[in-house]
Protein backbone atom coordinates (compact mmCIF):
# COMPACT_ATOMS: atom_id res chain seq x y z
CA UNK A 1 0.00 0.00 0.00
CA UNK A 2 2.82 2.38 0.85
CA UNK A 3 4.61 1.60 -2.40
CA UNK A 4 1.48 2.36 -4.43
CA UNK A 5 1.06 5.78 -2.72
CA UNK A 6 4.68 6.64 -3.43
CA UNK A 7 4.21 5.82 -7.11
CA UNK A 8 1.22 8.14 -7.30
CA UNK A 9 3.19 10.91 -5.60
CA UNK A 10 6.06 10.53 -8.09
CA UNK A 11 3.63 10.70 -11.01
CA UNK A 12 2.09 13.90 -9.73
CA UNK A 13 5.47 15.50 -9.27
CA UNK A 14 6.52 14.55 -12.77
CA UNK A 15 3.46 16.11 -14.38
CA UNK A 16 3.40 19.33 -12.37
CA UNK A 17 4.68 22.32 -14.43
CA UNK A 18 8.21 23.22 -13.46
CA UNK A 19 9.05 26.75 -12.38
CA UNK A 20 11.97 28.51 -14.03
CA UNK A 21 15.13 27.27 -12.36
CA UNK A 22 17.45 29.99 -13.66
CA UNK A 23 17.51 33.41 -15.24
CA UNK A 24 19.67 35.03 -17.85
CA UNK A 25 20.21 38.78 -17.42
CA UNK A 26 21.54 41.03 -20.21
CA UNK A 27 21.64 44.75 -20.89
CA UNK A 28 19.61 45.80 -23.92
CA UNK A 29 22.15 47.77 -25.96
CA UNK A 30 21.39 46.80 -29.58
CA UNK A 31 18.41 46.81 -31.90
CA UNK A 32 18.87 43.14 -32.79
CA UNK A 33 20.00 40.61 -30.22
CA UNK A 34 20.65 36.88 -30.62
CA UNK A 35 20.92 34.41 -27.77
CA UNK A 36 20.47 30.77 -26.78
CA UNK A 37 17.69 30.00 -24.31
CA UNK A 38 18.24 26.93 -22.17
CA UNK A 39 15.27 24.86 -21.05
CA UNK A 40 13.62 26.08 -17.84
CA UNK A 41 15.16 29.55 -18.22
CA UNK A 42 13.79 33.11 -18.25
CA UNK A 43 15.89 35.69 -20.12
CA UNK A 44 15.66 39.31 -18.92
CA UNK A 45 16.83 42.20 -21.11
CA UNK A 46 17.30 45.38 -19.02
CA UNK A 47 17.03 49.03 -20.14
CA UNK A 48 16.25 52.53 -18.86
CA UNK A 49 12.99 53.88 -20.29
CA UNK A 50 11.40 57.33 -20.51
CA UNK A 51 7.76 58.20 -19.90
CA UNK A 52 5.74 57.94 -23.14
CA UNK A 53 8.54 56.12 -24.94
CA UNK A 54 7.29 53.57 -27.47
CA UNK A 55 8.82 50.09 -27.28
CA UNK A 56 8.35 47.67 -30.19
CA UNK A 57 9.63 44.16 -29.46
CA UNK A 58 9.68 41.08 -31.65
CA UNK A 59 11.10 37.66 -30.77
CA UNK A 60 11.43 34.77 -33.23
CA UNK A 61 12.84 31.25 -32.93
CA UNK A 62 12.98 28.13 -35.05
CA UNK A 63 13.53 25.97 -31.97
CA UNK A 64 10.72 26.79 -29.52
CA UNK A 65 7.44 28.66 -29.02
CA UNK A 66 8.53 32.00 -27.50
CA UNK A 67 6.60 34.11 -25.00
CA UNK A 68 7.43 37.81 -24.85
CA UNK A 69 6.78 40.21 -22.00
CA UNK A 70 7.65 43.64 -20.56
CA UNK A 71 7.83 44.45 -16.85
CA UNK A 72 9.19 47.07 -14.46
CA UNK A 73 12.49 45.89 -13.04
CA UNK A 74 12.29 45.34 -9.29
CA UNK A 75 8.50 45.70 -9.07
CA UNK A 76 7.08 44.16 -5.89
CA UNK A 77 4.44 42.03 -7.57
CA UNK A 78 6.71 41.13 -10.54
CA UNK A 79 3.61 41.28 -12.73
CA UNK A 80 4.40 42.13 -16.38
CA UNK A 81 2.85 45.20 -18.00
CA UNK A 82 2.23 43.07 -21.08
CA UNK A 83 2.78 39.42 -21.98
CA UNK A 84 2.03 37.90 -25.39
CA UNK A 85 2.12 34.42 -26.86
CA UNK A 86 1.34 34.84 -30.55
CA UNK A 87 0.65 31.76 -32.67
CA UNK A 88 3.62 30.03 -34.21
CA UNK A 89 7.31 30.65 -33.64
CA UNK A 90 7.22 34.37 -32.90
CA UNK A 91 5.65 36.94 -30.60
CA UNK A 92 5.52 40.74 -30.70
CA UNK A 93 4.11 43.76 -28.88
CA UNK A 94 4.02 47.56 -28.94
CA UNK A 95 3.75 49.52 -25.66
CA UNK A 96 4.23 53.13 -24.60
CA UNK A 97 5.93 53.26 -21.20
CA UNK A 98 3.79 54.70 -18.37
CA UNK A 99 6.68 56.40 -16.55
CA UNK A 100 10.41 56.87 -16.43
CA UNK A 101 12.27 53.99 -14.85
CA UNK A 102 14.00 50.64 -15.22
CA UNK A 103 12.32 48.03 -17.38
CA UNK A 104 13.04 44.54 -18.66
CA UNK A 105 11.92 42.58 -21.70
CA UNK A 106 11.34 38.93 -20.84
CA UNK A 107 11.75 35.93 -23.13
CA UNK A 108 10.87 32.36 -22.19
CA UNK A 109 9.48 29.21 -23.79
CA UNK A 110 5.84 28.19 -23.43
CA UNK A 111 5.46 26.66 -19.94
CA UNK A 112 9.27 27.00 -19.72
CA UNK A 113 9.53 23.87 -21.85
CA UNK A 114 11.95 23.79 -24.74
CA UNK A 115 14.73 26.12 -25.70
CA UNK A 116 17.19 27.03 -28.42
CA UNK A 117 18.39 29.98 -30.44
CA UNK A 118 16.24 33.08 -30.77
CA UNK A 119 16.46 36.63 -32.08
CA UNK A 120 15.05 39.61 -30.18
CA UNK A 121 14.57 42.84 -32.12
CA UNK A 122 13.67 46.01 -30.20
CA UNK A 123 12.86 49.47 -31.51
CA UNK A 124 12.43 52.44 -29.15
CA UNK A 125 11.35 56.01 -29.91
CA UNK A 126 9.32 58.98 -28.70
CA UNK A 127 6.23 59.49 -30.85
CA UNK A 128 3.88 62.47 -30.96
CA UNK A 129 0.13 62.22 -31.58
CA UNK A 130 -1.32 62.60 -35.06
CA UNK A 131 -4.96 63.33 -35.95
CA UNK A 132 -6.29 61.68 -39.11
CA UNK A 133 -7.03 64.25 -41.81
CA UNK A 134 -5.19 67.12 -40.10
CA UNK A 135 -1.77 68.23 -41.44
CA UNK A 136 1.15 68.76 -39.09
CA UNK A 137 4.66 70.13 -39.34
CA UNK A 138 7.52 68.16 -37.79
CA UNK A 139 11.30 68.11 -37.63
CA UNK A 140 13.39 64.99 -38.18
CA UNK A 141 15.68 64.03 -35.30
CA UNK A 142 19.46 63.66 -35.52
CA UNK A 143 18.98 60.18 -36.99
CA UNK A 144 16.70 61.54 -39.71
CA UNK A 145 13.48 60.12 -38.21
CA UNK A 146 10.11 61.49 -37.19
CA UNK A 147 7.62 59.36 -35.21
CA UNK A 148 3.86 59.77 -34.81
CA UNK A 149 1.02 57.64 -33.48
CA UNK A 150 -2.68 57.79 -34.30
CA UNK A 151 -5.82 55.99 -33.12
CA UNK A 152 -6.27 53.05 -35.49
CA UNK A 153 -9.84 52.06 -36.27
CA UNK A 154 -10.48 48.66 -37.83
CA UNK A 155 -11.33 48.44 -41.52
CA UNK A 156 -9.95 51.77 -42.71
CA UNK A 157 -7.84 52.63 -45.76
CA UNK A 158 -5.34 55.40 -45.02
CA UNK A 159 -3.26 57.50 -47.42
CA UNK A 160 -0.23 59.11 -45.71
CA UNK A 161 1.59 61.88 -47.55
CA UNK A 162 4.81 63.74 -46.82
CA UNK A 163 4.59 66.87 -48.96
CA UNK A 164 7.37 67.16 -51.51
CA UNK A 165 8.74 63.68 -50.75
CA UNK A 166 8.24 60.27 -52.44
CA UNK A 167 6.23 57.53 -50.74
CA UNK A 168 9.51 55.88 -49.73
CA UNK A 169 9.92 58.71 -47.18
CA UNK A 170 7.46 57.10 -44.77
CA UNK A 171 6.28 53.75 -43.45
CA UNK A 172 3.33 52.73 -41.30
CA UNK A 173 3.02 50.18 -38.50
CA UNK A 174 -0.02 48.59 -36.90
CA UNK A 175 -0.74 48.08 -33.20
CA UNK A 176 1.64 45.08 -33.17
CA UNK A 177 4.49 46.91 -34.90
CA UNK A 178 3.95 45.21 -38.27
CA UNK A 179 4.38 47.08 -41.55
CA UNK A 180 1.04 48.03 -43.11
CA UNK A 181 2.25 50.06 -46.06
CA UNK A 182 0.73 48.57 -49.17
CA UNK A 183 -0.61 49.21 -52.64
CA UNK A 184 -0.47 52.70 -54.17
CA UNK A 185 1.05 54.35 -51.10
CA UNK A 186 -1.83 53.30 -48.85
CA UNK A 187 -2.05 51.56 -45.49
CA UNK A 188 -4.94 49.31 -44.50
CA UNK A 189 -5.91 49.11 -40.81
CA UNK A 190 -7.10 45.58 -40.04
CA UNK A 191 -7.64 45.89 -36.26
CA UNK A 192 -8.36 48.51 -33.63
CA UNK A 193 -5.36 49.93 -31.79
CA UNK A 194 -2.82 52.71 -32.19
CA UNK A 195 -0.91 52.79 -35.46
CA UNK A 196 2.35 54.56 -36.21
CA UNK A 197 3.85 56.64 -39.02
CA UNK A 198 7.64 56.86 -39.30
CA UNK A 199 9.07 59.59 -41.55
CA UNK A 200 12.65 59.40 -42.88
CA UNK A 201 14.90 62.00 -44.44
CA UNK A 202 17.80 64.35 -43.75
CA UNK A 203 18.53 64.99 -40.03
CA UNK A 204 16.95 68.17 -38.62
CA UNK A 205 14.90 68.70 -41.78
CA UNK A 206 11.33 69.99 -41.45
CA UNK A 207 8.45 68.08 -43.06
CA UNK A 208 4.72 68.41 -43.65
CA UNK A 209 2.70 65.25 -42.97
CA UNK A 210 -0.96 64.44 -43.44
CA UNK A 211 -2.74 61.09 -43.19
CA UNK A 212 -6.07 60.98 -45.01
CA UNK A 213 -8.76 58.34 -44.62
CA UNK A 214 -10.38 56.85 -47.70
CA UNK A 215 -14.06 57.73 -48.04
CA UNK A 216 -16.27 54.65 -47.89
CA UNK A 217 -19.24 53.98 -50.17
CA UNK A 218 -21.57 51.10 -51.02
CA UNK A 219 -21.39 50.05 -54.65
CA UNK A 220 -24.73 48.98 -56.13
CA UNK A 221 -24.88 47.05 -59.39
CA UNK A 222 -26.26 48.97 -62.35
CA UNK A 223 -26.51 52.72 -61.78
CA UNK A 224 -23.59 55.00 -62.61
CA UNK A 225 -21.70 56.37 -59.61
CA UNK A 226 -19.84 59.71 -59.97
CA UNK A 227 -16.86 60.69 -57.87
CA UNK A 228 -14.29 63.46 -57.32
CA UNK A 229 -10.87 63.10 -55.73
CA UNK A 230 -8.14 65.56 -54.88
CA UNK A 231 -4.49 64.55 -55.01
CA UNK A 232 -3.75 62.02 -52.25
CA UNK A 233 -7.42 61.22 -51.56
CA UNK A 234 -9.02 57.79 -51.83
CA UNK A 235 -12.48 56.32 -52.33
CA UNK A 236 -13.38 52.80 -51.22
CA UNK A 237 -16.42 51.18 -52.86
CA UNK A 238 -17.70 48.01 -51.15
CA UNK A 239 -20.09 45.37 -52.44
CA UNK A 240 -21.11 41.82 -51.44
CA UNK A 241 -20.20 38.79 -53.51
CA UNK A 242 -20.44 35.02 -53.55
CA UNK A 243 -18.70 32.20 -55.46
CA UNK A 244 -19.48 32.29 -59.16
CA UNK A 245 -20.59 35.94 -59.31
CA UNK A 246 -19.29 37.87 -62.31
CA UNK A 247 -18.57 41.60 -62.29
CA UNK A 248 -17.47 43.98 -65.02
CA UNK A 249 -16.36 47.25 -63.42
CA UNK A 250 -15.62 50.25 -65.64
CA UNK A 251 -14.16 53.53 -64.41
CA UNK A 252 -14.25 56.42 -66.87
CA UNK A 253 -11.78 58.93 -65.46
CA UNK A 254 -10.22 62.34 -66.00
CA UNK A 255 -6.97 62.80 -64.12
CA UNK A 256 -4.40 60.38 -62.74
CA UNK A 257 -5.59 57.64 -60.43
CA UNK A 258 -4.88 54.04 -59.51
CA UNK A 259 -7.48 51.36 -58.88
CA UNK A 260 -7.54 47.83 -57.57
CA UNK A 261 -10.19 45.21 -56.79
CA UNK A 262 -9.69 43.17 -53.61
CA UNK A 263 -11.47 40.69 -51.37
CA UNK A 264 -11.85 42.45 -48.02
CA UNK A 265 -14.06 40.47 -45.60
CA UNK A 266 -15.36 42.44 -42.64
CA UNK A 267 -14.03 39.77 -40.26
CA UNK A 268 -10.76 38.61 -41.76
CA UNK A 269 -9.92 36.36 -38.80
CA UNK A 270 -13.18 34.45 -39.19
CA UNK A 271 -12.57 34.13 -42.94
CA UNK A 272 -9.14 32.59 -42.29
CA UNK A 273 -10.62 30.08 -39.82
CA UNK A 274 -13.07 28.78 -42.41
CA UNK A 275 -10.25 27.18 -44.40
CA UNK A 276 -10.76 24.64 -47.13
CA UNK A 277 -11.02 27.28 -49.86
CA UNK A 278 -9.14 25.99 -52.89
CA UNK A 279 -10.20 28.72 -55.28
CA UNK A 280 -8.89 32.29 -55.48
CA UNK A 281 -11.07 35.07 -54.09
CA UNK A 282 -10.86 36.92 -57.43
CA UNK A 283 -10.08 35.61 -60.92
CA UNK A 284 -9.50 38.48 -63.35
CA UNK A 285 -10.36 37.99 -67.02
CA UNK A 286 -8.33 39.96 -69.62
CA UNK A 287 -10.03 43.21 -70.59
CA UNK A 288 -8.33 46.32 -71.95
CA UNK A 289 -7.95 49.50 -69.90
CA UNK A 290 -7.46 52.32 -72.38
CA UNK A 291 -9.01 55.52 -73.68
CA UNK A 292 -9.43 57.02 -70.22
CA UNK A 293 -11.12 53.88 -68.85
CA UNK A 294 -10.03 51.38 -66.23
CA UNK A 295 -11.72 47.98 -66.46
CA UNK A 296 -11.94 44.91 -64.23
CA UNK A 297 -13.70 41.72 -65.34
CA UNK A 298 -13.77 39.33 -62.40
CA UNK A 299 -15.23 36.00 -61.36
CA UNK A 300 -15.64 36.01 -57.56
CA UNK A 301 -14.62 32.97 -55.54
CA UNK A 302 -15.60 33.68 -51.93
CA UNK A 303 -18.62 34.66 -49.86
CA UNK A 304 -18.14 38.10 -48.34
CA UNK A 305 -17.27 41.71 -49.01
CA UNK A 306 -15.26 42.99 -51.96
CA UNK A 307 -13.80 46.45 -52.45
CA UNK A 308 -12.82 48.66 -55.35
CA UNK A 309 -10.16 51.05 -54.05
CA UNK A 310 -9.32 54.28 -55.92
CA UNK A 311 -6.36 56.55 -55.09
CA UNK A 312 -5.74 59.85 -56.91
CA UNK A 313 -2.25 60.96 -57.98
CA UNK A 314 -3.75 64.28 -59.17
CA UNK A 315 -7.11 66.01 -59.02
CA UNK A 316 -9.52 63.62 -60.75
CA UNK A 317 -13.17 62.99 -61.55
CA UNK A 318 -14.67 59.67 -62.52
CA UNK A 319 -17.82 57.75 -63.37
CA UNK A 320 -18.09 54.20 -62.06
CA UNK A 321 -20.35 51.36 -63.24
CA UNK A 322 -20.46 47.81 -61.84
CA UNK A 323 -22.63 45.14 -63.44
CA UNK A 324 -22.86 41.65 -64.87
CA UNK A 325 -23.30 42.35 -68.60
CA UNK A 326 -23.30 38.68 -69.64
CA UNK A 327 -25.78 37.89 -72.42
CA UNK A 328 -27.55 34.55 -72.04
CA UNK A 329 -26.83 32.20 -74.93
CA UNK A 330 -28.58 28.83 -75.09
CA UNK A 331 -26.82 25.77 -76.48
CA UNK A 332 -27.96 25.31 -80.07
CA UNK A 333 -28.64 29.02 -80.61
CA UNK A 334 -26.96 31.95 -82.36
CA UNK A 335 -26.64 35.56 -81.30
CA UNK A 336 -25.77 38.73 -83.20
CA UNK A 337 -24.06 41.57 -81.39
CA UNK A 338 -21.77 44.57 -81.60
CA UNK A 339 -18.33 44.73 -79.99
CA UNK A 340 -17.35 48.20 -78.69
CA UNK A 341 -13.96 49.35 -79.95
CA UNK A 342 -11.37 48.14 -77.45
CA UNK A 343 -14.06 46.46 -75.33
CA UNK A 344 -15.34 42.95 -74.64
CA UNK A 345 -18.71 41.17 -74.73
CA UNK A 346 -19.56 38.18 -72.54
CA UNK A 347 -22.07 35.39 -73.24
CA UNK A 348 -23.08 32.94 -70.52
CA UNK A 349 -24.58 29.47 -70.77
CA UNK A 350 -25.05 26.41 -68.58
CA UNK A 351 -23.25 23.15 -69.35
CA UNK A 352 -23.25 19.67 -67.84
CA UNK A 353 -20.20 17.56 -67.05
CA UNK A 354 -19.21 15.55 -70.10
CA UNK A 355 -21.08 17.79 -72.54
CA UNK A 356 -19.15 18.38 -75.78
CA UNK A 357 -19.54 21.96 -77.00
CA UNK A 358 -18.45 23.86 -80.09
CA UNK A 359 -18.45 27.67 -80.36
CA UNK A 360 -17.83 29.79 -83.45
CA UNK A 361 -17.31 33.56 -83.60
CA UNK A 362 -17.51 35.37 -86.97
CA UNK A 363 -16.87 39.02 -87.82
CA UNK A 364 -15.89 40.92 -90.94
CA UNK A 365 -15.35 44.15 -88.95
CA UNK A 366 -12.50 43.03 -86.66
CA UNK A 367 -10.10 40.12 -86.17
CA UNK A 368 -12.13 37.90 -83.81
CA UNK A 369 -10.77 36.41 -80.60
CA UNK A 370 -12.80 33.94 -78.52
CA UNK A 371 -12.14 32.70 -74.99
CA UNK A 372 -14.12 30.18 -72.93
CA UNK A 373 -14.11 30.21 -69.10
CA UNK A 374 -15.58 27.69 -66.68
CA UNK A 375 -17.66 28.52 -63.59
CA UNK A 376 -14.52 29.41 -61.61
CA UNK A 377 -13.22 31.79 -64.26
CA UNK A 378 -10.51 29.39 -65.45
CA UNK A 379 -9.67 29.66 -69.15
CA UNK A 380 -10.48 26.26 -70.67
CA UNK A 381 -10.33 27.02 -74.41
CA UNK A 382 -9.32 29.89 -76.68
CA UNK A 383 -8.87 30.71 -80.35
CA UNK A 384 -8.04 33.63 -82.61
CA UNK A 385 -4.40 33.31 -83.67
CA UNK A 386 -5.02 33.77 -87.41
CA UNK A 387 -5.19 37.49 -88.34
CA UNK A 388 -6.47 36.59 -91.83
CA UNK A 389 -9.46 34.59 -90.65
CA UNK A 390 -12.91 36.08 -90.04
CA UNK A 391 -14.08 33.04 -88.05
CA UNK A 392 -12.60 31.42 -84.95
CA UNK A 393 -13.81 28.08 -83.53
CA UNK A 394 -13.18 26.32 -80.24
CA UNK A 395 -14.24 22.90 -78.92
CA UNK A 396 -14.46 21.95 -75.27
CA UNK A 397 -15.75 19.01 -73.26
CA UNK A 398 -17.03 20.23 -69.90
CA UNK A 399 -15.25 18.61 -66.97
CA UNK A 400 -17.73 20.01 -64.47
CA UNK A 401 -21.21 21.46 -64.71
CA UNK A 402 -22.09 25.08 -64.09
CA UNK A 403 -22.18 28.47 -65.75
CA UNK A 404 -19.63 29.01 -68.53
CA UNK A 405 -18.74 32.26 -70.26
CA UNK A 406 -17.62 33.09 -73.79
CA UNK A 407 -15.62 36.31 -74.12
CA UNK A 408 -15.77 38.09 -77.48
CA UNK A 409 -12.94 40.53 -78.22
CA UNK A 410 -10.65 41.61 -81.03
CA UNK A 411 -7.03 40.57 -81.40
CA UNK A 412 -4.97 43.33 -79.81
CA UNK A 413 -8.15 44.86 -78.32
CA UNK A 414 -8.10 47.49 -81.03
CA UNK A 415 -11.13 46.69 -83.18
CA UNK A 416 -14.88 46.51 -82.91
CA UNK A 417 -18.11 46.11 -84.87
CA UNK A 418 -20.80 43.56 -85.67
CA UNK A 419 -20.32 39.83 -85.04
CA UNK A 420 -22.19 36.53 -84.84
CA UNK A 421 -21.74 34.06 -81.99
CA UNK A 422 -22.78 30.40 -82.37
CA UNK A 423 -22.91 27.69 -79.72
CA UNK A 424 -23.82 24.08 -80.39
CA UNK A 425 -23.42 20.63 -78.92
CA UNK A 426 -21.08 18.59 -81.10
CA UNK A 427 -22.52 15.68 -83.05
CA UNK A 428 -20.86 12.42 -82.05
CA UNK A 429 -21.00 9.16 -83.98
CA UNK A 430 -21.25 5.92 -82.01
CA UNK A 431 -18.35 3.44 -82.05
CA UNK A 432 -18.94 -0.15 -80.96
CA UNK A 433 -16.46 -2.82 -79.93
CA UNK A 434 -15.08 -4.66 -82.93
CA UNK A 435 -16.50 -2.21 -85.49
CA UNK A 436 -14.30 -0.44 -88.01
CA UNK A 437 -15.47 3.12 -88.62
CA UNK A 438 -14.56 5.40 -91.49
CA UNK A 439 -14.48 9.17 -91.76
CA UNK A 440 -13.06 12.18 -93.54
CA UNK A 441 -11.31 14.86 -91.53
CA UNK A 442 -11.49 18.39 -92.92
CA UNK A 443 -8.50 20.73 -92.60
CA UNK A 444 -8.34 22.26 -89.11
CA UNK A 445 -11.34 20.26 -87.90
CA UNK A 446 -11.88 17.64 -85.18
CA UNK A 447 -14.03 14.52 -85.46
CA UNK A 448 -15.67 12.76 -82.53
CA UNK A 449 -16.65 9.16 -81.79
CA UNK A 450 -18.29 7.86 -78.61
CA UNK A 451 -18.50 4.42 -77.02
CA UNK A 452 -19.98 2.91 -73.86
CA UNK A 453 -17.54 1.36 -71.40
CA UNK A 454 -17.48 -0.30 -67.99
CA UNK A 455 -15.25 0.23 -64.99
CA UNK A 456 -12.06 -1.86 -65.22
CA UNK A 457 -12.55 -2.71 -68.88
CA UNK A 458 -9.46 -2.53 -71.15
CA UNK A 459 -9.86 -1.35 -74.75
CA UNK A 460 -7.50 -0.68 -77.66
CA UNK A 461 -8.19 2.28 -79.95
CA UNK A 462 -6.64 2.41 -83.41
CA UNK A 463 -6.81 5.36 -85.82
CA UNK A 464 -5.04 5.10 -89.19
CA UNK A 465 -4.82 7.40 -92.19
CA UNK A 466 -2.73 7.49 -95.34
CA UNK A 467 -3.49 11.20 -95.74
CA UNK A 468 -2.58 12.80 -92.39
CA UNK A 469 -0.81 12.25 -89.05
CA UNK A 470 -3.58 11.47 -86.51
CA UNK A 471 -3.72 13.30 -83.16
CA UNK A 472 -6.01 11.20 -80.95
CA UNK A 473 -7.27 11.61 -77.38
CA UNK A 474 -9.93 10.02 -75.18
CA UNK A 475 -12.11 11.77 -72.57
CA UNK A 476 -13.92 10.10 -69.67
CA UNK A 477 -17.71 10.42 -69.14
CA UNK A 478 -17.12 13.56 -67.05
CA UNK A 479 -14.76 15.18 -69.58
CA UNK A 480 -11.39 14.30 -68.04
CA UNK A 481 -8.54 13.59 -70.48
CA UNK A 482 -7.56 9.91 -70.05
CA UNK A 483 -5.11 9.26 -72.87
CA UNK A 484 -3.59 11.05 -75.84
CA UNK A 485 -1.30 10.24 -78.75
CA UNK A 486 0.06 13.27 -80.56
CA UNK A 487 3.22 11.60 -81.90
CA UNK A 488 1.65 9.27 -84.47
CA UNK A 489 2.45 9.35 -88.21
CA UNK A 490 0.60 8.58 -91.42
CA UNK A 491 2.72 5.44 -91.87
CA UNK A 492 1.91 3.94 -88.46
CA UNK A 493 -1.25 5.69 -87.27
CA UNK A 494 -2.23 5.91 -83.61
CA UNK A 495 -2.76 3.07 -81.12
CA UNK A 496 -3.92 3.62 -77.53
CA UNK A 497 -4.51 1.07 -74.75
CA UNK A 498 -6.86 2.31 -72.03
CA UNK A 499 -8.20 0.81 -68.81
CA UNK A 500 -11.56 2.48 -68.22
CA UNK A 501 -12.01 4.04 -64.74
CA UNK A 502 -15.81 4.04 -64.57
CA UNK A 503 -19.03 3.10 -66.28
CA UNK A 504 -20.26 5.58 -68.84
CA UNK A 505 -19.90 7.13 -72.27
CA UNK A 506 -16.38 7.89 -73.49
CA UNK A 507 -15.56 10.33 -76.30
CA UNK A 508 -12.71 9.97 -78.82
CA UNK A 509 -11.24 13.16 -80.34
CA UNK A 510 -9.64 12.72 -83.76
CA UNK A 511 -7.55 15.58 -85.11
CA UNK A 512 -4.50 16.05 -87.31
CA UNK A 513 -0.94 17.17 -86.70
CA UNK A 514 -0.42 17.59 -90.46
CA UNK A 515 -2.76 17.21 -93.39
CA UNK A 516 -6.39 16.09 -93.76
CA UNK A 517 -8.40 13.39 -95.51
CA UNK A 518 -9.83 9.90 -94.98
CA UNK A 519 -9.19 7.74 -91.92
CA UNK A 520 -10.32 4.53 -90.23
CA UNK A 521 -11.01 4.04 -86.52
CA UNK A 522 -11.41 0.76 -84.65
CA UNK A 523 -12.25 -0.13 -81.04
CA UNK A 524 -10.98 -3.51 -79.81
CA UNK A 525 -11.87 -5.31 -76.56
CA UNK A 526 -8.64 -5.96 -74.66
CA UNK A 527 -10.08 -8.31 -72.02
Amino acid sequence: MLLRSSAVLVAVLLTFPAAPAQEGVSDLTAVQNSKFLTQNQLDRWLFEGEQGETVIAHVASKDFDPILGLARTGAKDDKPLIEVDDPGSESRFVLRLPEKGKYEIRVNAFKFQGGGNYTLRVQRFQASPLAIGKPLVGTLDRDGKGYHYFPGVKDRLLVPEVLGAPSEAWRTLDFKGRDTKGWGGTAFVEDDGDGYVIVSGQPNQRYDLVVREGRRHDLAAGPEQPGTLQRGEADVWSFPGKPGDFRLIEIEKKGEMQARLVFAPVDKAAEQKLGGEDRPAITLLPVASRGGKLRFAAVLGREGRYQLQLVAASAATYKLVSRDPSVTLAVGKEDAGTLPVGGAVFHRFDAKAGQLLQAALTSHKFVPQLRLYDARGVLVAAGGDDPDSSTVRITHMAVSGGTYRLQVSSVGDGGGGEYRQELAEAKVEELKLGDRGKGTLAAGATDFRAFDGKEGQTVFLSVRSAAFDPAVSVRSPDGVLLAADHESAAATGSLLAIKLPKDGRYVVWIGSRRGAGDYTVRLIDGD
